[in-house]
């Protein structure tokens, strides 16, 4: 049986304002959509919990976004997405799958619409049909706002950044096919990305949840790299991903080694310790042994991109150095991180 994969994602500027008030801004913030933007989604459903994925936007038209979609359970696929439809759509497309049409007129997948986030803050509740599997099963639901301004963490770049949000409550369907759960959406009339969706269906065992966790602009890491290491002598990198369970880096990180190798040889009198952080998913041991592999391939990949061994070294801290808390989906996000470090100073 192929599985959907449930992801949220999106390209956005971020407002703030009363409800029924809020202005949008214009090409403000390093949210605006362009190709090469990417975009880290952790999910969970009746398959698992604390999936991985990665959408990359290869195309920005006039009429059209195309993205690309892969996860680490496995799925790759693409879909295109027609800007009328971010406008006005009443349909919201919750997950991917390969079985899935590539264009799904009527529906988006970057968010609610903008018609539907002005209902919102307008009247406090909007209708919305949720379409929840491959076979393009539909439910129809009604969405209330319950909380405007409330801010929420998203990791941009390698920055985290509160960001200012409408929250609503979901109610769907009737009889014995409901669902209930919430959403969080970014308070923009441009991009109302959905951040996060918590969703019950009764069909189902599990609960579904998407949490957007993870911006960047595309390539360009290096000047922000370098100076942090100039001047703090410290800095996270969040980019590098690997396959669930494993430390083999993903193929679509290959990019991102490159550019840090490229930094480090530009600055030869450096040595830097590559440290590898986790959440606390699988227990203390599992984590410290997991964080040193991965830590370990990272320094392989430098090293095979040209930086001298003799100026890394790798080290494991597994689930001991949190940054933020490991009971939510954005905590233990931002705990699973590689942070270079210079001891040559």
């Amino acid at each position: 049986m192929r599985r959907l994969q449930i992801i949220c994602l999106f390209g956005a500027y971020f407002v703030s304002g009363a409800l029924g008030g809020a202005s949008a801004q214009t090409d403000a913030g390093p949210f605006v959509l362009h190709r090469g933007k990417v975009i880290t989604t952790m999910f969970a459903n009746e398959f698992g919990r604390d999936a991985d994925a990665r959408t990359e936007i290869t195309s920005v038209k006039p009429d059209l976004i195309s993205l690309e979609y892969s996860s680490t359970r496995g799925m790759f696929t693409r879909r295109d997405i027609l800007v009328r439809d971010r406008q006005s759509a009443r349909t919201y497309v919750l997950g991917y799958s390969t079985r899935m049409p590539t264009v799904i007129p009527g529906s988006t997948s970057l968010g609610i619409s903008s018609a539907s986030l002005q209902e919102l803050r307008s009247t406090g509740s909007t209708r919305l049909t949720l379409i929840h599997s491959e076979k393009m099963d539909a439910i129809e639901c009604v969405v209330t706002t319950t909380a405007v301004d409330v801010r929420v963490p998203v990791i941009v770049e390698d920055r985290v950044l509160d960001v200012p949000t409408l929250q609503a409550r979901v109610n769907c369907g009737s009889g014995n096919r409901t669902g209930t759960g919430r959403f969080v959406v970014a308070n923009d009339m441009n991009n109302p990305v959905l951040i996060e969706s918590i969703l019950n269906f009764s069909w189902e065992q599990r609960t579904r949840t998407n949490r957007v966790t993870r911006v960047v602009a595309g390539p360009g890491l290096q000047s922000a790299m370098r100076q942090a290491l100039e001047t703090l002598g410290t800095y996270d990198v969040y980019g590098l991903l690997f396959d669930f369970d494993s430390a083999q880096l993903r193929p679509e990180t290959a990019q991102l080694s490159r550019e840090i190798a490229v930094m480090l040889q530009q600055n030869p009198n450096w040595t830097i310790l590559i440290a590898g952080h986790t959440d606390n998913v699988g227990g203390g041991e599992y984590n410290l042994r997991l964080s040193e592999q991965r830590a370990a391939s990272v320094k392989q990949a430098l090293i095979s991109n040209g930086v001298a061994a003799h100026r890394l070294q790798s080290v494991g801290h597994g689930m001991s150095k949190p940054k933020a808390d490991n009971s939510t989906m954005e905590g233990r996000a931002i705990n699973r991180r590689v942070e270079f470090r210079r001891v040559d100073r």
